[in-house]
């Protein structure tokens, strides 16, 4: 693990309030060194047992998915790594470290689809989205707002300073509706859109929630698919070139 992740993951735990008392914070902290240690060990069954423990604790923080994936992957559970993985990219999308795990990660799923969202403009823009955490473009949206509105008042107070007021204003406001309109996207992917990840290492899609229906396609492991409904045991799904079926509950995880 690199050391900029460990610093971030101690920040983390020591702003978040409902770790803040003693003695989940204590034991979250022993759980993550005793993760990296069995890591280090080539222990990774143990390690990934330390990380999820802290994670049952309900932390939440990208180097600690991180690491989880990391340990995933050498345990050969692609599906669990790339899960991890992008848990942790939902939390910190920029490290450089975690885009490139990923990306090799999901170069080794067999029979990859390979969909390319838009192009020029568009395509430009939802990199632009992605890059972008939904808390931290919510605090983005917040401070922008936050600055028009005292831009605006400063505008109205100082009439002589108006003008100069008025062109940041624009500019702001502009920034604004940008900051938003990445909000809103990213709400929808990560939100309303359940996206899920194949674990099992091959899951027939069915054509009927039932063991016997005719099989229409396979998922292989590692896969990402769409959430549409659930069935008691079967949940049905959409791969990313539009195809759904039926496939069994346990074969994939929800991000």
């Amino acid at each position: 693990m690199k050391p900029k992740l460990a610093i971030l993951f101690l920040i983390f735990i020591f702003i978040y309030p409902k770790l803040a008392d003693g003695d989940d914070l204590s034991q979250v902290r022993s759980l993550f060194y005793q993760g990296n240690t069995h890591y280090r060990e080539e222990k990774f069954e143990q390690a990934i047992t330390d990380y999820e423990s802290a994670l049952s604790l309900g932390l939440e923080s990208g180097p600690l998915y991180y690491n989880l994936g990391n340990a995933y992957f050498k345990y050969s559970a692609l599906g669990k790594a790339i899960l991890s993985y992008l848990r942790a990219q939902r939390l910190m999308p920029g490290d450089a470290d975690l885009k490139s795990n990923l990306e090799y990660a999901q170069s080794l799923i067999e029979g990859r689809i390979l969909v390319v969202s838009g192009k020029g403009f568009m395509r430009a823009y939802f990199i632009l989205c992605r890059s972008f955490s939904l808390d931290k473009i919510t605090w983005l949206s917040m401070i922008l707002y936050f600055i028009l509105s005292s831009l605006i008042i400063f505008a109205i107070v100082r009439k002589k300073a108006k003008k100069i007021l008025t062109y940041i204003s624009m500019i702001t406001l502009a920034l604004l509706i940008i900051c938003i309109s990445i909000f809103f996207v990213q709400f929808y992917r990560i939100v309303i859109q359940k996206e899920a990840i194949v674990i099992a290492e091959v899951s027939d899609s069915k054509f009927e929630p039932l063991d016997h229906a005719t099989t229409f396609f396979c998922l292989n492991e590692g896969e990402s698919v769409f959430v549409i409904t659930t069935k008691k045991d079967w949940t049905k799904v959409r791969r990313i070139d539009g195809k759904q079926g039926w496939v069994k509950k346990s074969d994939i995880e929800p991000l």
